[in-house]
């Protein structure tokens, strides 16, 4: 291995709080694509990120699941996405330095390929894959997660952040544990190309928000911004009042 290469990926490990076992996983892990462009039978981290993909939605769905016991599949799934998504995902990497350690081709290089959203996302699905191949499904969690936390403060702060439906999820659990929230649709209209909905969100049956949009879902989150102003504000008040 070439020195410099051997102390990047020393580098890169203190960076991530993980000591790879096998070293070729990481490097294989930091490899576009467009670094072998010459000679396509070299491997990449093209296998990596595909089996990235799978564990990072494994361990996610794990830790959401016992983590907000009073959220349904609906919403779950959502929470779930604004954690994998590009721009997460691409945040985390950076957060991280990744960007630094991917091995380009030079013209990739030169046009600053490592700071695509697409290789950032791509590569850091291949960092969890290698570890999983290396540590095993719980150290993969342990790693993530602690990336997570120092990033965004944890799993709540990030869902809170992409996620309306989320932060009102998690502001509801910690003023209101056990309360429900529950979603309704009060208007549908237009022609079927161009529908529109407004929606309403309650609390225990109690009216916080409603709100309009295209979709369903964009109604609702709407609606679910409005009750997070609402709430936040109540809060606030009940706080300054008995100061």
């Amino acid at each position: 291995m070439d020195p410099d290469a051997g102390n990047e990926l020393s580098e890169f490990q203190q960076a991530i709080f993980y000591e790879f076992k096998d070293l070729s996983l990481l490097s294989l892990a930091l490899t576009h694509p467009s670094f072998h462009e010459h000679d396509k039978t070299k491997p990449t981290n093209q296998r990596l990120e595909f089996l990235g993909d799978s564990v990072l939605s494994l361990l996610l769905t794990d830790e959401l699941y016992h983590k907000l016991p009073y959220a349904d599949e609906g919403d779950l799934t959502q929470y779930r996405a604004s954690l994998i998504r590009g721009e997460s995902l691409s945040q985390l990497a950076k957060h991280l330095n990744l960007q630094k350690y991917i091995l380009l081709s030079p013209s990739e290089k030169s046009n600053q390929g490592n700071l695509r959203e697409s290789t950032l996302e791509d590569a850091m699905e291949a960092l969890i894959g290698a570890i999983y191949l290396d540590g095993g499904i719980i150290k993969t969690k342990e790693f993530v997660l602690h990336w997570i936390n120092d990033l965004w403060g944890g799993l709540a702060e990030n869902i809170s952040h992409h996620n309306p439906k989320g932060q009102l999820q998690e502001w509801v659990q910690e003023n209101r544990p056990g309360a429900k929230i529950k979603y309704r649709i009060i208007k549908e209209s237009g022609p079927d190309h161009a529908k529109h909905f407004e929606s309403e969100i309650s609390i225990d049956n109690k009216t916080f928000g409603k709100g309009s949009g295209k979709s369903k879902k964009e109604a609702e989150t709407k609606a679910a911004r409005v009750a997070i102003d609402i709430l936040t504000d109540f809060t606030s008040k009940e706080k300054g009042s008995a100061a």
